[in-house]
């Protein structure tokens, strides 16, 4: 019986092998390893699973979580940020007392991109960082910290001590999207193509295949763990 850990290179030499559940880079070496692993960047496309794999890292692995999506989310309700949101994005999205129509808002930048980049312009960098002091706060108290975001940047990647990648079939993540959050498929298709999140998979240290299966990711993750 083949072991789900198995080196990322096998399976892409030989494409009758199965794609492995976890994989380690070859580039990741006990040489290159950091000393401490307690900071896990766990990335990926949306729909692919991350916040499952967060899940199960923080109840076998004893990790923290912290969702970059949640804490965007916080920033929509702040009064001052909304206030710089007003500058830039058109008056409909706003109630008469200045808030976010959160409806109208989605809507809008589900539909138009100019609109979603001037509003991702505006959040990410407060929100890495939020997410950089976490890091701080973590190291000092000895903690370990899985951080979850479908938008990394390098600078981000290059704090944490190890990058998991969420790997995940396209029609699968599709399905979810459409199901959880009720896009129809032109607007997932749309969504999805817009993170330019492959990228950074070369810069994992481990992919993980996540097509649903809860029982076999669970064991891929203890897996991953025990490596740690």
């Amino acid at each position: 019986m083949k072991s789900t850990l198995q080196k990322k290179d096998l399976a892409e030499k030989n494409s009758s092998v199965e794609l492995p559940y976890l994989a380690e880079k070859t580039v990741f070496t006990e040489k290159n390893r950091k000393s401490e692993k307690n900071i896990l960047a766990v990335i990926g496309g949306m729909g692919s699973g991350k916040s499952t794999v967060l899940s199960i890292l923080e109840q076998e692995g004893q990790y923290e979580r912290l969702e970059m999506d949640r804490m965007a989310k916080e920033f929509y309700k702040d009064k001052a940020f909304v206030k710089e949101l007003s500058s830039v994005l058109p008056k409909e999205v706003f109630t008469k007392d200045g808030e976010l129509n959160f409806p109208l808002f989605r809507a809008l930048l589900l539909k138009e991109e100019s609109y979603r980049r001037a509003v991702e312009e505006r959040v990410h960098p407060l929100v890495f960082q939020l997410t950089e002091e976490a890091i701080v706060k973590a190291r000092k108290e000895e903690k370990k910290l899985a951080i979850e975001t479908a938008l990394p940047n390098m600078h981000f990647l290059s704090l944490c001590d190890a990058v998991l990648f969420v790997d995940c079939p396209w029609e699968t993540r599709l399905f979810r999207l459409m199901e959880s959050r009720g896009y129809d498929r032109e607007v997932a298709e749309r969504m999805m193509g817009s993170q330019d999140i492959e990228r950074y998979k070369e810069r994992a240290d481990f992919v993980l295949f996540n097509d649903g299966n809860i029982e076999r990711t669970e064991n891929a993750i203890r897996q991953f763990i025990q490596r740690f």
